[in-house]
Parts: C-alpha cells; sequence; structure tokens
C-alpha cells in the first residue's frame, strides 16, 4: 500500500535531498518511492556499499535528457554489497505494485538464463520518471558477458544484420523493459570504436550517421578526419514494434572525454545543456567528487530522423556517505 506519511531521510541522504524537495511534486513522488523501497529509509543506505552504478559510489543517478522535462533517476534497490542474483525479482515486483506493465514470461525467462549463464554485479536496477501522466518505471537488467549467445534471443530480427558485421567486438551488456510502454530496450558495449561504425550502427534506425558525427564532434570539439573521441562505445536500440525502425543511442563516458566535472559541465552547457532541465541547479551546487570520481556519468546521443541528436547526461546524485 502506498505511503502518505511524510518521508524521513537517513543522515546521509540529507545532503541530497534539498535537489528533489526543489522539484516540487515530481520530487516529493521520487522521494517517496526512494523511501517505500528503503532507499531514504533512516538507518538504511547510510551502512551501505559503494555502488558500481556511478563512480562517485552514489547508488543514485539523476538523468537529464533535452527537451525533457520529466523527472528521473537511476536507482539500485539493495546494497550493492548483497547477492544481486534476486535483484531482477526485486525490481519486477517493485514496478508490479505501481501498476506498471509486467515482463513477459518469454522475456524473464531469456534474462534469467541469461544472468544464470555467468557472475552478476548488480544484477538489476530500477528507473523512474515522473511526467504528466504521472509516476513511471522501468527495468535494467544485466546481462553477463557469458550469456551472448543468449542475447540473441532477446533482440529484433533488423539488428541481426549489424551485430553480425560487429562481431565480437560488441556485447549485449543490459536489457531495459519500459513498465508503461511496454518497449524492449537493449544496451550493448563496444570496445575499439571508430568513425566508419557509425554508419552500420546507422542503419537498423534509418537515421543519418552524418549527422550523429557532426554532432559528437561538435560535443568534443573534433575534426571529422579524426577517431572518436573514445574507443569504448555504448549503443542501444529501442525496439517500439508495429514496423517501426527502433530507436538508436550512442553512449560514451564524459570523464573519458573531458576529465573533471568542471570540464564536463562546461561542454554540456556549451551544447545546450541549458535545454536539459533541472541539470545546472543540480550541477552548480555539487561537492567536490571523490579522488579519481565525476558526478557526471554516461553522455548519451539519441539519433532523430532529419534532425540532430537529443542529448542525455547521468549525474550521480551528491551521496556524501564515507564508506
Amino acid at each position: 500500500m502506498f505511503n502518505f506519511a511524510p518521508a524521513i531521510p537517513a543522515r546521509s541522504d540529507v545532503d541530497w535531498c534539498w535537489y528533489l524537495r526543489r522539484q516540487g511534486k515530481p520530487g516529493e513522488m521520487l522521494e517517496r518511492v526512494l523511501h517505500d523501497i528503503s532507499v531514504m529509509d533512516p538507518g538504511g543506505w547510510a551502512a551501505w556499499a559503494p555502488s558500481t552504478l556511478t563512480t562517485t559510489g552514489s547508488p543514485v543517478e539523476m538523468v537529464f535528457q533535452a527537451g525533457q522535462a520529466d523527472l528521473q533517476l537511476i536507482t539500485e534497490v539493495a546494497n550493492p554489497q548483497s547477492d544481486p542474483t534476486n535483484r531482477l525479482a526485486v525490481v519486477s515486483k517493485i514496478m508490479q505494485g505501481r501498476r506498471a506493465r509486467q515482463l513477459p514470461t518469454a522475456l524473464r525467462d531469456v534474462i534469467s538464463a541469461a544472468q544464470a549463464a555467468g557472475n552478476l554485479t548488480y544484477g538489476a536496477r530500477l528507473g523512474l520518471r515522473y511526467s504528466k501522466a504521472g509516476l513511471q518505471s522501468q527495468l535494467l537488467a544485466e546481462l553477463p558477458m557469458a550469456a551472448t549467445d543468449l542475447s540473441g534471443l532477446i533482440y529484433d530480427a533488423a539488428l541481426t544484420p549489424t551485430l553480425e558485421q560487429l562481431g565480437q567486438s560488441a556485447r549485449a551488456s543490459m536489457v531495459g523493459f519500459d513498465g508503461a510502454s511496454g518497449d524492449v530496450t537493449i544496451h550493448f558495449e563496444m570496445e575499439n570504436a571508430q568513425r566508419h561504425h557509425l554508419p552500420l550502427l546507422a542503419e537498423p534506425a534509418q537515421v543519418s550517421p552524418d549527422i550523429l558525427a557532426m554532432a559528437m564532434d561538435g560535443l568534443t570539439d573534433k575534426s571529422r578526419a579524426s577517431d572518436l573521441p573514445t574507443g569504448q562505445l555504448g549503443f542501444s536500440y529501442r525496439m517500439r514494434g508495429n514496423d517501426l525502425p527502433p530507436v538508436l543511442t550512442l553512449s560514451m563516458h564524459s570523464a573519458a572525454i573531458f576529465g573533471s566535472d568542471a570540464n564536463i559541465a562546461r561542454s554540456i552547457k556549451g551544447c545546450g545543456g541549458y535545454q536539459l532541465t533541472g541539470y545546472a541547479p543540480l550541477v552548480d551546487n555539487l561537492p567536490p567528487a571523490p579522488v579519481n570520481g565525476t558526478h557526471h556519468g554516461k553522455i548519451g546521443m539519441t539519433a532523430r530522423q532529419g534532425a540532430a541528436p537529443s542529448l542525455s547526461i547521468g549525474v550521480a546524485a551528491p551521496w556524501t556517505c564515507i564508506f
């Protein structure tokens, strides 16, 4: 049952709850969910181990996307040090309790088989978004490296030619399930990515690789003759059904490109970051990140037909617990 009592944060939550509480009703709703799943419950995360979700160890990452006013985040659902093998069930139960679509049985069986094939780091995480339509949730399930043979049972046949050409240089790393739309997103990681890979990635989504390349060059101040800003490239395809092409998103680790939080924020703001609702109020008030860490996570570029890609960025909640 939904609890309407005021959320009482643990001491380590106080340093970042101010951000959610300044977002009005959307922030209050997300804070309530975090409290209900014991993320912001007194005596909860103050004693937790650091999370691999962010380089600061924070178990919560805010997500900002250009042109998207919705308040979004990704969160752990259990102490990162605990056994991750049951997280798929935990996230599924949380989503079911909030009237989200149920994960299709066939997809759940494939994910479960894939996770049983290898060691897990986090198992599954929960995505939350509050929009005009209300609270929405998303499952983000880990696919271990040993499950390469099973990942082909998840993605659409339209992706097969691209993935066959990429071969072992790319592997499926995560599957997302949107509890509102029912869309499935397959996330991949690629090593030694080169500029000539962009047309191959763009083909299934029916988008322009040249526009993607120009956007990447503009963000990183690179010339078209140079290599990509980083050899480690993430990409994902959101499969929409109804014979619609999948939606392609490219992602890169911001620290690998820009280094410090200050440099990342400067570059993001210079490329339309002020269109990221709520981004500047958070990053302008961040405490210093731990040594060898940054609050900023991955930069995303969601391709659009005949238009520049939509920019997104993940920012770790300023979790100050001393691990």
